[in-house]
């Protein structure tokens, strides 16, 4: 017995499908100019109209079958069927060669029957149908072709109603059953379960658990929902119709199934009697609402969650057990919450630095809880330029002349564009009249400009203060120590001062500095021999790895210091280890001017008027946020942060980065010059004694000195 087939997946949204998607799509804004190309864009475009899946906008679904009627005798077949089109199309109808539908009519007038991918059809127009047809067959079929997503199929045979269908994969329904054993033992355990949830209005969702063995069969639940109450959504896998707002009709099969229906009650409710309930008693949750007022229930019998199998998303929260007879009190202690929890929420900031150095640009991400205000005004000297809400925009108004936004929801999902042109170095953490639970920002600096260090923050990295670490204190003190003890003082500070300055930027020479004061230390006490000669020979090579390191080093540094758009900018290994998932995505928006002004235009993008908040409102869109993406900065505090609160940036602004680049490039020259300058003479003056032209070097013993000349 095969009854898993696609015709009864889609039998919920038959039923409650209406043409309101379709007008919706109509009733989008569309420009006077754009008007007359309406037509013309949408030729041969009429799917769009249709509705589309909830979790799938790219599939539309433009037929629904409500339900087809058969009823099959030996000599007159007749069959019926209704459902919607939301576009002019084939619609398929029951039937194959040896049983073609005949005398097929629409409103008691004939249409034709024509062959569409080797099934019946016929061509209607948009809107509801009603058909109805006969067959023509010399003796009843072994099955017969049955359209999909049908929604609720009766089958009569020789005036006997089928209520057992059988279908194969091929959507075909089977008419003889001789040859099948059908199953007798039809079964349906059922576990009801119910959420009441103090909104406004109160909902009820209903939470059915059915376990059904035996034949494919249409089940009746009557009365399972309140007086005065509403069906807002149901969510099930098999064909469900309900009847009178009251009667469930579910057509069920073998296995185990989960229904969730959500009402809401058209009153204010202080009391309910429990009259609708479909056992003798039930289990039911309550969800309560402290914010908009605290009650309690009173009269009824608690239960623990966990063991009486109410499903796991509901465990939170209090469990009774109903009866038919008792009567549920809602008694009201107290409306609204005097003493609502704090805020809780959260700012993800980036901001971009102007390529001048004059402001930034600013886009904030705000989520998070709203309890006690709901109103965020933006605080000079921050210009608050365009707020949306869930990716769509707002009106921005001014309270005590402040801009600001006003909130509806609980639930806060924010984004905001503002710009900021005060100093550049101190600036404010929030910028919003609201302390904030967590504040994480990123700070985007174009081509030559570097941060050294941040003050007010908690944690910083991306900074040059932030990029030392242990080990490079020591390795530059260890280089800094070599010096003095090979030469003075005086080179020791011009070696320390190299090292800060050159130690953590791309290219530079480190380790292959202590390569070179080695050997130089080294060959002030080795003898004369095979080793003093295996270390020249690596004095030798060390010169040639520093040179090799240097030499790149210092035209990088010359081509960025006068070119910064050429720089290049890497991670240390240092930042990729400490590296946090700080930066969120970039904004996609369009990169306008580093000081583009607020704009008071409407965005030319298509809306519905009729769900703007302000009818004919125009919606700020504040400055165009960049795209680039250069040197960032990653700033976080561990915990809430006050709206008061400043920090202060050191920044190095282009010109005196070219001025740094020169002087490590001459620092760097200096160093190299006075490390390599001793042994260098040191190896000459050995050369010119091998030759008899000169003494040796007064470091060398005595006995080493060269002979006087003939």
């Amino acid at each position: 017995m095969n009854i898993r087939q696609k015709r009864v997946e889609l039998v919920l949204i038959c039923l409650f499908i209406h043409i309101i998607p379709a007008k919706a799509v109509e009733q989008i804004y569309i420009p006077e100019i754009l008007k007359p190309w309406q037509n013309w864009v949408l030729h041969d475009k009429q799917e769009y109209m249709c509705p589309i899946e909830f979790n799938n906008n790219q599939k539309c679904h433009c037929d629904w079958i409500s339900y087809l009627d058969l009823d099959l005798k030996k000599n007159n077949s007749l069959f019926s069927m209704k459902g919607i089109l939301f576009k002019d199309q084939y619609v398929l109808l029951p039937g194959q060669n040896d049983c073609w539908p005949d005398c097929v009519s629409q409103n008691n007038n004939f249409i034709s029957v024509l062959s569409y991918k080797n099934k019946p059809a016929v061509i209607l127009p948009k809107g509801s149908y009603e058909i109805s047809g006969q067959f023509l067959y010399d003796r009843l079929p072994k099955s017969i072709f049955i359209p999909p997503h049908v929604g609720l199929l009766t089958l009569k045979i020789n005036g006997k109603k089928i209520q057992d269908h059988f279908f194969s994969k091929e959507q075909r329904l089977w008419l003889r059953t001789g040859h099948a054993k059908m199953p007798l033992d039809n079964r349906m355990h059922l576990q009801i379960y119910r959420l009441i949830t103090d909104n406004i209005p109160m909902t009820m969702t209903l939470y059915l658990q059915l376990s059904v063995s035996g034949n494919s069969r249409e089940e009746q639940l009557n009365d399972v929902f309140p007086d005065k109450s509403i069906v807002m959504s149901i969510d099930s896998p098999l064909p469900i119709q309900l009847e009178d707002n009251a009667n469930l009709r579910l057509h069920v099969r073998t296995g185990k199934w989960r229904i969730k229906i959500v009402s809401r009650l058209t009153s204010p409710v202080h009391h309910m009697i429990p009259n609708f309930l479909i056992q003798e008693n039930e289990i039911w949750s309550f969800k309560s609402q402290p914010h908009l007022r605290m009650i309690k229930l009173v009269g009824l019998q608690g239960l623990d969650p966990v063991s009486s199998g109410v499903p796991q998303e509901w465990h939170s929260y209090p469990a009774y057990r109903i009866h038919k007879n008792s009567v549920v009190d809602f008694q009201e202690q107290q409306r609204g919450d005097p003493d609502a929890s704090p805020d809780q929420l959260h700012l993800h900031r980036h901001l971009w630095l102007d390529f001048s150095g004059n402001g930034y640009t600013i886009h904030d991400k705000i989520n998070g809880i709203i309890n006690q205000n709901w109103r965020l005004n933006m605080n000079a000297p921050i210009q608050l330029g365009r707020v949306s809400f869930s990716g769509k925009d707002q009106l921005l108004t001014q309270y005590n002349n402040q801009p600001g936004i006003e909130i509806r929801t609980g639930q806060l999902k924010m984004t905001a564009d503002a710009r900021y042109t005060e100093s550049i170095s101190f600036l404010p953490a929030i910028g919003w009249d609201q302390s904030m639970n967590q504040v994480h920002e990123s700070i985007n600096l174009p081509p030559g400009w570097r941060l050294l260090t941040v003050f007010g923050t908690d944690t910083v990295l991306g900074s040059w203060l932030s990029k030392w670490r242990l080990l490079d204190l020591f390795l530059a003190l260890l280089i800094g120590m070599a010096i003095y003890h090979l030469k003075n003082i005086q080179w020791a500070v011009l070696a320390w001062i190299t090292m800060i300055l050159t130690f953590h930027e791309p290219s530079a020479p480190q380790l292959t500095w202590l390569h070179l004061l080695a050997v130089i230390a080294l060959l002030n006490v080795v003898p004369q021999g095979r080793f003093y000669v295996v270390m020249r020979l690596w004095f030798i090579i060390a010169m040639v790895l520093i040179c090799i390191y240097a030499l790149p080093f210092m035209m990088y540094q010359i081509q960025s210091g006068l070119f910064p758009q050429l720089e290049s900018y890497h991670l240390s290994h240092s930042q990729i280890r400490q590296s946090v998932s700080l930066s969120q995505s970039m904004p996609k928006r369009i990169n306008l001017d580093k000081s583009v002004k607020t704009e008071t235009t409407p965005r030319s993008i298509a809306y519905d008027k009729t769900r703007q908040h302000v009818s004919e409102a125009i919606i700020q869109t504040g400055p165009g946020l960049p795209q680039w993406k250069w040197k960032t900065v990653q700033l976080k505090w561990n915990g809430p942060v006050d709206k008061s609160q400043y920090f202060r940036l050191i920044l190095v602004s282009p010109s005196m980065n070219a001025t740094l680049a020169i002087i490590r490039v001459i620092f760097v020259l200096l160093l190299l010059f006075g490390i390599g300058k001793r042994f260098v003479v040191h190896l000459y003056h050995e050369r010119m004694c091998k030759l008899g032209e000169s003494v040796c070097l007064e470091q060398k013993p005595k006995t080493s000195q060269c002979p006087k000349p003939m």
